[in-house]
């Protein structure tokens, strides 16, 4: 015997090729023969395949980050941490044989939000020629700080053509891109960069009848996604509601009486949301058995008890 979850249209039983077409979704309800003569139990079950997507932003100090305020005047964060967002979550129906099928998973990334395009590399200062001996963190960064002076300097040396050198058009745009990226990249030593980190995960939602609520995790800004029985976060929760009762269009329901009709269960197509604390992030429209109703139908023959 085999036993099956599976969603079976409406041609199992022979019913007009319009009426399969329709958007209800229907599946055999218990043991029956099917055309093979094998044994099958059905048992519709309806999985809801949350697939979220979380930015973790990483802030690195800098190492002259505690030199800013005296050489630049601005003051940079001094902490290094990583901050959580959710980006996205879509939602759709997980199961061995469907009519709407989870999609695949978004690939996880990284980006370094850098020039270096480096997570742990930071600009070099070419050193003072004139010394021979080695010098402070904190001299360093004011040799750092006039590289950042001097090329400001540069850049508008050329802009106003106090250059002096007959640099315009397309060789003005290429020595402002290279001045740019030396000055971003000395900024990262005070400042700091960014890592960027963006994962996709499924989380499986196993629905049950009469059950319209579903807290499925937790959320923290600066710990992520947790276990929904973490004490700390918000609620990351998903809410069925049936908009209707599933009907058999074009097709009488049995006597429940006759032995030779089969069991159905339709169903009921359900706003299901998404949501962090009390912000709605996704809603979509899927049929979701457990909020649906079993029927009796007439059996063809297409299939058996």
């Amino acid at each position: 015997m085999k036993r099956i979850f599976t969603i079976l249209a409406l041609s199992l039983f022979a019913i007009s090729s319009a009426t399969a077409q329709s958007d209800i979704w229907k599946a055999v309800v218990g043991p029956y023969s099917n055309a093979n003569g094998e044994i099958v139990i059905s048992d519709p079950q309806t999985v809801i395949a949350v697939d979220y997507t979380v930015e973790a932003e990483q802030t690195i100090v800098g190492p002259y980050a505690r030199y800013a305020m005296k050489l630049l005047g601005v003051r940079p964060s001094l902490v290094e941490k990583t901050i959580y967002s959710i980006k996205d979550i879509k939602l759709s129906i997980a199961c061995d044989k469907t009519l709407i099928s989870a999609q695949p998973k978004a690939k996880s990334q990284t980006k370094v939000a850098s020039y270096l395009g480096s997570a742990d590399e930071f600009a070099k200062v070419s050193p003072d020629l004139m010394s021979a001996s080695a010098i402070s963190p904190e001299e360093a960064a004011a040799q750092a700080a006039q590289a950042i002076f001097n090329i400001r300097k540069s850049r508008n040396d050329l802009i106003t053509g106090e250059a002096g050198e007959n640099v315009f058009g397309a060789g003005l745009k290429d020595a402002l891109a290279a001045l740019d990226a030396r000055e971003q990249a000395l900024m990262e030593l005070f400042f700091g960069k960014k890592i960027i980190t963006t994962t996709t995960n499924r989380i499986l939602c196993y629905a049950e009848e009469g059950v319209t609520e579903y807290p499925i995790a937790k959320f923290s800004s600066s710990k992520g996604i947790l276990p929904s029985s973490a004490a700390e976060g918000d609620v990351v929760k998903l809410t069925l509601t049936a908009k209707d009762a599933p009907k058999l269009a074009n097709i009488a329901e049995a006597d429940p009486r006759d032995k030779t009709t089969l069991q159905v269960r339709l169903a009921a197509k359900t706003d299901c949301v998404a949501s962090v604390g009390d912000k709605q992030l996704c809603v979509a429209t899927l049929p979701v058995f457990e909020l649906g109703r079993t029927v009796n139908v007439a059996n063809s023959g297409a299939v058996k008890r």
